[in-house]
């Protein structure tokens, strides 16, 4: 993505809108004058501003350019922007045959013929030389192959699938608090964001990897089996979407009978992976059970589920390949009774949670070794259970104990209903204990146990490499030279502080340290990317840099290191041969998997991802403004809504549904660390603050540090968000976020700018 400036003549403005509009299709940042000057604006500003911010300046020159005051001021200040202090480049689209200026004379350039043939030619063309030789998400996709070298590919869990074990052995107990939650009887739902580890979590509590980690006894204590809710696991019966206002609800009857079916199924698809599970332990020795136990088990679960006895001598493969043909049997049941509206018969199972603890008893008594263990159902992505599907999975928590527990892992800030299938409400405290999985690295007690949380897993996933005793500190230097000039980092520091450079460094040392690391950081960004335009990226290197970039989300540390890792090693390295990511690969990695993340919003989020992306950039260009001008509080990527009163207003009900999409795709966090802007109650106090997730600083060009406050309004923010009042409140946020507190706005005389009068 690209901020692109177009320059152009007032009678040029059609073409030029036309090359707006398609720029911010291709997924670039276009501004023009057309879209956001108003009368009494300042053009000057706008000018100078969309110059120096841009990365590309487009220059539509014709026959109207050499009479266009304005446009040449802007062709004059963005060639000297680009030559002398590294800014934008300029690229020249000529509309007609009109000599170029002298200056631009040696530009390569291409031209738009009189009836605009070549348009889309000389689009694709322009797009292309905007495009890097190679995107950030390609470069990430080739980091995480199946099968490469790279240590640090497996990112998430079903990357583990091909090797079992590893996931047990990889992934370090977070914390004790945490561990003993999940392995105590009580129910507990983990929740987190994309990227916290928590179907690693969960699946790293199935039996088989368990008893990897813990040895044969962990089978003794704890059996997990694990089943993961994704969309296409369960047969939908045809209800595609929560029950609104505006739609007919279907009859009670009817939503009793799929409520019913879809708790059969899920039922039958537990008992199919807690079979699978003993069959692989039984069979890597994890547990013992002989031909004889084998078959009295599966005769016995078989009469149980089906009424009939089972066939001679059934074993475990042929109880799973019953229970499957059962399955089939309930989805198609499903499908055409609910879907087709046809008259079909019930099938024979009669599947509920009392049949389930029977049969889990009934394993107990032929199985010794697991007369004492307790049985643990792990549900994963519950976000994606439609509400009636919820209150099954809610009663299956609820009436568990005590014959097995339940540990459901769900995304931060996804909608949830308490309500169960008996009627009873499923309540917190009372029936489960909500895990958070975030840790927030601003606070030094989860920072350290978030830090020992990554050191175990990437040191354990270097071992499996062939590199035991790698340190991980050691893998991840940090940069020996400062990024920046120290004359240039004193002058900014200065600034800040109100004083002059000579009287800054005249202070004694103490306090002259002081003064400088209190403002180091933002002067660095102003040195990086203010005034003197941007001359590199913003460094990132160290275990203690990246650690904190990732803001408590294990996904982001690991990506990391898989891209700096697949950067600098191309080939394999030999085991002998010690492995360090320099410091200026670090950062290039951290910039890649930055920009991925954000540009591939629009895909990885239905609905609002495209919009989601473009209300992050508004976001993330207000606090950079801020970042770079303010002269107090310049890391301010805190965002304090002022009238949290509000938000439960009817008008503000789309911004609440994006902000907590954002909540649970991970592009916002939430300070209370609350599952999203809607509380439960009317009762529960509002957050009244969020961030932008620190993975999607380096791209946004801002602080990961959120040391001050920016404070928005309910209306700013949903202004911000609606297209048509956007780029109003973005010139409005820009100017009141520089501005020191208690600063009153003198009022303007009006302007009486008509710019058709301006010679553009």
């Amino acid at each position: 993505m690209n901020h692109i400036f177009i320059s152009h003549a007032r009678a040029d403005s059609e073409i030029a809108l036309q090359f707006y509009n398609d720029l911010r299709n291709a997924g670039h940042e276009p501004r023009i004058d057309l879209t956001e000057l108003r009368l009494g604006d300042d053009a000057i500003s706008f000018m100078n501003e969309g110059i120096a911010d841009a990365k590309v300046v487009i220059i539509l020159y014709s026959k109207h350019t050499p009479d266009a005051t304005w446009q040449k001021s802007e062709i004059a200040g963005a060639l000297w922007h680009e030559a002398e202090q590294k800014g934008a480049r300029c690229i020249v689209v000529r509309l007609d045959e009109t000599e170029l200026l002298p200056l631009l004379g040696k530009k390569a350039y291409c031209t738009l013929e009189p009836d605009g043939r070549n348009y889309q030619e000389v689009l694709e063309q322009i797009c292309r030389d905007l495009m890097p030789p190679k995107t950030a998400s390609s470069v990430w996709v080739d980091a995480f192959q199946p099968g490469s070298h790279n240590p640090f590919r497996r990112v998430r869990a079903e990357f583990f699938d091909d090797v079992p074990n590893l996931l047990a052995k990889a992934f370090a107990p977070p914390d004790e608090w945490k561990m003993s939650a999940l392995e105590e009887m009580k129910p507990c739902f983990l929740e987190g964001p994309r990227g916290t580890g928590k179907s690693m979590l969960l699946a790293a509590l199935r039996a088989r990897n368990l008893a990897s980690r813990k040895g044969r006894e962990a089978i003794g204590s704890l059996f997990g089996f694990y089943l993961k809710l994704s969309r296409g696991a369960v047969c939908n019966a045809g209800v595609f979407t929560a029950q609104t206002a505006d739609t007919l609800p279907l009859p009670m009857e009817e939503m009793v009978q799929i409520a019913d079916a879809f708790s059969q199924e899920m039922l039958l698809c537990l008992l199919e992976s807690l079979f699978s599970e003993i069959r692989f332990c039984v069979k890597e020795k994890h547990l013992t059970c002989d031909t004889h136990s084998e078959c009295a088990l599966a005769a016995g679960v078989y009469k149980r589920v089906r009424g009939l006895v089972a066939p001679t001598q059934m074993g475990f493969d042929g109880l799973l390949e019953e229970l499957a043909d059962l399955h089939r049997e309930l989805a198609n049941f499903t499908r055409r009774r609910f879907i087709y509206r046809e008259v079909v018969p019930v099938p024979v199972a009669v599947l509920d949670i009392d049949t389930l603890k029977d049969i889990l008893r009934f394993i107990k008594q032929t199985l010794p070794s697991l007369c004492n263990c307790l049985f643990a159902v792990l549900l994963d992505e519950y976000e994606n259970l439609l509400p009636f599907q919820q209150r099954v999975a809610n009663g299956l928590v609820k009436l568990a104990a005590p014959d097995f527990t339940v540990k459901v892992a769900k995304k931060l800030g996804a909608d949830e209903v308490s309500g169960t299938t008996t009627g009873q409400e499923l309540q917190e405290i009372h029936d489960y204990n909500r895990v958070p999985l975030v840790y927030d690295v601003e606070v030094p007690r989860q920072l350290r146990q978030y830090g020992d949380l990554l050191k175990g897993i990437s040191e354990r996933l270097l071992a499996n490499a062939g590199r035991p005793g790698c340190n991980v500190e050691d893998l991840l230097p940090r940069a020996s030279e400062s990024e920046v000039d120290r004359g240039d980092l004193l002058e900014e520091v200065a600034k800040l502080h109100r004083l002059s450079v000579g009287e800054l460094e005249s202070l004694p040392p103490d306090q002259r340290n002081e003064k400088i690391t209190y403002y180091s950081e933002a002067a660095i960004y102003r040195v990086l990317y203010g005034r003197r335009g941007r001359q590199k990226d913003k460094a990132f290197s160290g275990f203690d840099d990246i650690t904190f970039l990732s803001s408590g989300v294990i996904r982001y540390f690991m990506e990391i290191l898989g891209v700096a890792y697949h950067l600098q090693h191309v080939e394999s390295v030999p085991s002998n041969v010690p492995v360090r990511l320099a410091p200026e690969i670090q950062t290039q990695a951290v910039h890649i998997v930055s920009q991925h993340y954000l540009t591939t919003l629009s895909r990885n989020v239905e609905v609002y991802g495209e919009r989601l992306k473009y209300y992050v950039l508004e976001l993330g260009d207000c606090i950079r403004h801020k970042l770079l001008h303010h002269t107090s509080e310049p890391e301010a990527a805190r965002l304090t809504i002022e009238d949290p009163e509000n938000l439960g207003a009817t008008r503000f009900l789309e911004m609440q549904k994006v902000i907590s999409i954002g909540v649970r795709e991970g592009v916002f966090q939430t300070r209370e660390g609350r599952p999203a802007f809607k509380p439960k109650h009317l009762s529960d106090p509002q957050p009244v603050e969020m961030s932008i997730c620190r993975i999607y600083a380096p791209v946004l060009q801002i602080s990961p540090r959120h040391r001050w406050r920016t404070s928005l309004t309910c209306d700013e923010l949903l202004d911000l968000w609606e297209a048509r009042t956007r780029a109003k409140t973005k010139r409005s946020l820009l100017r009141k976020l520089v501005k020191p507190a208690g600063t009153v706005t003198p009022v303007k005389p009006p302007q009486n700018l008509d710019f058709e009068d301006v010679g553009r």
